[in-house]
């Protein structure tokens, strides 16, 4: 009697465990259908952090992947709220021919945002916090939220680059500009061995503190990287593929910047942590009736 007792103690038990275990799990690809179901029901929001692969100088290809997938984990992990699987292939118009790129047809990457989101919704899920760590990707997922909100489906854009620039300038300003930012949550991340570091070489892709291009426009009108140049103070937009014509950068780089960027990264990711886990908050408690109202459905 006294053993049945005990073997049922520990059946029960155990049930507990595997349900404390169950519930702990955010990460979407980790859940069986069953928990996938229930941690949708439960949330009014979910993660989806979403990037690329190219080049940035001594920073490795895949940064703007990683960086948001180690800050969405960090949150979902805070908050509980589920989180889908980084999607890694993004736009790389700018520098398709860099070695290491991998690069998606923007109409096409598209059609794939909607018809995630589209899932999502059909999960049961309305809101989304979509985390980018491409600026190429941007336009691409407006097109694709804007979409959304047809069926019903809102979705937020947050990127960490500019959050934590708007946070923490003065941390910025010590890395040395948002690029040298990037191999900051590089090493933070993976280490100071992640850097590829290339004593008295320079580097080309998105790096330094002012891109080094050419002046294809004559000399009034300055490059500032991507299809962005200044005239007479102002910044203006010439649509054209600015990465083609980079050339290579200065060094500015050494092993001994590493240490201090790796803690510089820490912080940038430890603000935007913060912030998102007060975003997730806010954003699900919102009413999406006001948000969801527009001419076509009246």
């Amino acid at each position: 009697m006294i053993l049945f007792g005990t073997f049922f103690l520990a059946k029960r038990i155990l049930t507990y465990i595997i349900f404390y275990i169950s519930m702990s799990k955010y990460r979407l690809e980790e859940m069986s259908w069953m928990e996938a179901e229930e941690a949708m029901r439960d949330s009014e929001v979910v993660l989806l952090p979403v990037g690329t692969l190219h080049g940035h100088g001594a920073t490795p290809i895949g940064v703007d992947s990683f960086s948001v997938d180690r800050i969405a984990d960090l949150v979902a992990e805070k908050t509980g709220v589920p989180k889908l699987p980084l999607m890694v292939y993004g736009e790389n118009e700018k520098q398709k021919f860099y070695p290491g790129s991998i690069t998606i047809n923007p109409a096409t990457l598209e059609e794939v945002y909607v018809d995630i989101l589209k899932s999502i919704k059909r999960n049961g899920v309305s809101k989304v916090i979509i985390l980018n760590g491409h600026g190429g990707n941007r336009e691409v997922i407006i097109r694709a939220c804007l979409r959304a909100r047809k069926f019903s489906l809102v979705a937020a854009l947050l990127e960490w680059y500019n959050i934590g620039n708007q946070l923490a300038p003065e941390l910025y300003e010590e890395a040395g500009g948002g690029f040298m930012m990037e191999l900051a949550l590089a090493v933070a991340i993976y280490g100071e061995e992640i850097a590829d570091i290339r004593p008295g070489e320079g580097y080309k892709g998105e790096w330094g503190k002012r891109y080094t291009m050419k002046k294809i426009f004559g000399k009034e009108i300055e490059p500032l990287g991507f299809h962005s140049f200044e005239y007479e103070g102002a910044k203006i937009i010439i649509p054209v593929d600015a990465w083609d014509l980079d050339v290579e950068g200065p060094p500015e780089l050494t092993n001994e910047n590493l240490p201090p960027l790796k803690e510089i990264g820490e912080k940038i990711i430890d603000e935007v942590v913060d912030f998102t886990v007060n975003f997730v908050e806010t954003f699900s408690k919102v009413d999406l009736k006001d948000a969801l109202k527009t001419r076509d459905n009246l």
